[in-house]
């Protein structure tokens, strides 16, 4: 991933120790509570569980609109008028589909559901779907996870006789759409005390309205509740949390023989439920459905009681996310080469990358995989004849939305959020988009907002053990605005490194001040791993505990490390520097001279280079800056370096790789004060 500023979250020491002796915690979880700012009562028995059997619910009734949907929603069942469940293809879609969808249903409703094709149709309400739904006798569509921007949609529906009822959790418009209702938490009239629900969290409260009795509904489809909550990345706090817990202990034990059959095939027999294990192996698979074909498979899985028709289904799903897993890597490698013939895109400040017949069902995963590793605002576009579609992730800092929104002339539609969006435009638009947005992100942002890590706290070595593993779960279920902990370790010397499962991974031995630790960097392979025994580093990680014939022990992971020595500021000011001389920007004298390479210089970084280095840019630039190259003179110089062929160097994001130039036929060298990046630094090798 790209290299990250490290933000230790500050202390509150008094406070963290009034929280440990007001509640009877560890101080760690104190610490925890504190930084995130759960710092009322009533917080930090949210987050710790307490008391949550006896306390109530939010009266589904304080959003707006739900009194409306209730009426004309109870109308249609009395008078056995076909009612519609209009949901959508992810996992918070399909499981706000299945709950609304299965209660009518026990309720005697004339009920059927329509999920929208993810490549014909897109998201949310359109008129074709409503002719088709017209079509079979349909008076009353309900959305889910959709609709609150259906303008145009639902005055068709209505001019067609069909009433519409919305229950959305994604933020309005300018304008409403002219339905019966529309039962939304973030509309601004709401008196709704949370807002943070996912789409299932509104269709479940438009349940718990429906029924007169939270639990009753709770106790029916708060497992689902959950799942879609996870999947949905919302906030875990308010009744979010309560909803999950409730829901991971049903999920648990789940009787649903979709579910078990799917976890099954996953591999959770026996295993705990977790938010993290709903997140990274059962909501993928549930979203494959709609990636690779039919979401309505999803929903059919979900409300099966047919063992043999679920394991049909979880089959397909099982194996359509192996394939997803495949289309990403056939994606990436084209992506690979695309960045090769157009080099110029890994300078801009917002990556845009287009490809002809992407599949658009992982368009959002792969955007957010090249948003990690290049540390900067990313947009998949897939186009196929004159019509492109794309999905784009930002980082913290940086709306994307707002982005979108300014260059709103060159697309056909968008929506989306601050940190993730969508959109469409005609194919012969997307370079025109590309440099608008460009142009957006220059006129706004003249230095882009760096990556960042967030990281709780910073403890000595002697601090990591299970005990602390053990304070720091008392804060499960983890996920949006309550993560995983993240501890930094400082000043650790790596005593040994042993490549695990065939050198895929690494295990490393570190020690300081007579206390060790053991700790596993996985999916590192052992030559992509720049560290040697001797250095000293900082590591930042996250607990797990493993329990193996009724032992427990702790197994420390590593998701980021760097050398003590690294200088974030310089490194990121230097990246700054060297991107903005490729883009052919006016750069001072001064920005000029600190990325303009002497010939000695130039020449160190030679000799550096034609040793062989793959791993992060932070760690060689540390290691150079030791011979008094900075971070903008070390790119300046590799890239003349590549230029006039004298070295191979490839920068993924991930990794910057070089290695000596297997060419050695001096005709296909250039000498380097002719190359391009040497013309424009005024480099001269004299």
């Amino acid at each position: 991933m790209s290299f990250r500023r490290w933000c230790i979250a500050k202390s509150d020491k008094p406070l963290s120790r009034k929280i440990a002796q007001r509640f009877g915690i560890d101080g760690f979880t104190a610490h925890l509570l504190s930084s995130r700012g759960f710092c009322s009562d009533s917080d930090i028995a949210d987050m710790l569980g307490i008391n949550e059997d006896s306390a109530e619910f939010i009266d589904p009734f304080s959003i707006i609109d739900m009194d409306k949907a209730v009426k004309r929603v109870r109308t249609a069942i009395d008078n056995f008028e076909k009612i519609a469940v209009y949901g959508d293809y992810d996992v918070d879609g399909v499981t706000s589909t299945s709950i609304v969808y299965s209660y009518l249903e026990y309720n005697d409703a004339n009920v059927t559901f329509y999920i929208p094709d993810r490549d014909s149709e897109g998201y949310g309400l359109n008129c074709a779907a409503v002719d088709k739904l017209h079509e079979q006798g349909v008076a009353l569509i309900i959305t889910v996870d959709n609709g609150i921007s259906a303008i145009d949609e639902v005055d068709y529906a209505n001019s067609l006789g069909i009433d519409v009822v919305i229950t959305d959790h994604h933020c309005e418009g300018e304008k409403l759409p002219n339905a019966v209702a529309v039962v939304n938490p973030h509309r601004h009239e709401s008196k709704c005390p949370f807002t943070e629900y996912a789409g299932v969290g509104v269709a479940f409260k438009f349940l718990c309205a429906l029924e007169g009795d939270s639990m009753a509904v709770i106790e029916n489809c708060c497992d689902l509740v959950a799942l879609g909550t996870i999947a949905d990345v919302v906030s875990l706090t308010g009744e979010n949390r309560r909803l999950v817990r409730i829901g991971l202990d049903m999920l648990q034990n789940s009787e649903r023989v979709g579910l078990k059959v799917l976890m099954e095939m996953a591999g959770l027999v026996n295993k705990s439920v977790t938010s993290s294990s709903v997140a990274f192996i059962i909501a993928p698979r549930i979203n494959a459905a709609g990636r690779l074909g039919s979401a309505e498979r999803a929903v059919r899985l979900l409300l099966s009681e047919d063992e043999d028709e679920a394991i049909e289904i979880a089959q397909q799903l099982t194996n359509e996310n192996k394939e997803r897993q495949a289309i990403e890597q056939i994606i990436s490698r084209e992506t690979a080469e695309l960045i090769e013939r157009n080099p110029e895109w890994l300078y801009d400040r917002v990556l845009v990358i287009s490809g002809e017949g992407w599949n658009r069902g992982v368009m959002g995963i792969f955007a957010s995989r090249m948003c990690e590793r290049y540390g900067k605002p990313c947009i998949i576009i897939s186009y196929e004849g004159d019509s492109a579609k794309g999905s784009g992730r930002s980082i913290e800092g940086f709306s994307l939305y707002d982005a979108i929104s300014a260059c709103s002339e060159w697309l056909t539609g968008f929506g989306g959020h601050t940190l993730a969006a969508g959109l469409s435009l005609k194919t012969e638009n997307i370079d025109g988009f590309r440099r608008a947005i460009n142009e957006y992100a220059a006129r706004e942002f003249p230095r882009m907002p760096a990556p960042i890590l967030n990281i709780d706290c910073q403890l000595p070595p002697s601090m990591i053990t299970l005990e602390l593993h053990g304070a720091a779960e008392l804060l499960e279920p983890f996920g949006t605005d309550n993560p995983t902990p993240l501890i930094a370790v400082m000043g650790l010397k790596i005593t040994n490194i042993f490549g695990a499962a065939g050198g895929k991974h690494q295990k490393i031995t570190m020690e300081r001040d007579g206390h060790v630790i053991s700790a596993m960097k996985f999916s590192t392979a052992t030559e992509d791993f720049p560290f040697n025994v001797g250095d000293t580093v900082d590591i930042a990680v996250t607990l797990d505990k493993t329990v193996f014939r009724e032992r427990e022990s702790l197994t420390v992971v590593i998701r980021d490390i760097r050398l003590s020595e690294t200088h974030f500021e310089e490194i990121n000011r230097g990246r700054h520097i060297f991107e903005s001389l490729m883009r052919g920007e006016q750069l001072s004298e001064e920005e000029m001279a600190a990325l303009r390479p002497s010939r000695g210089e130039v020449g160190a970084v030679y000799r550096a280079a034609v040793k062989g280095y793959r791993g992060g840019e932070d760690v060689l630039s540390c290691r150079m800056r030791h011979m008094g190259i900075s971070h903008a003179k070390l790119l300046t110089s590799l890239q003349i370096l590549k230029e006039g062929g004298l070295i191979l160097y490839e920068d993924d994001g991930a990794m910057i790789k070089v290695s000596s130039s297997p060419n050695t036929d001096s005709s296909q060298k250039i000498a380097l004060e002719n190359t391009p990046t040497a013309i424009l630094a005024g480099y001269s090798n004299t």
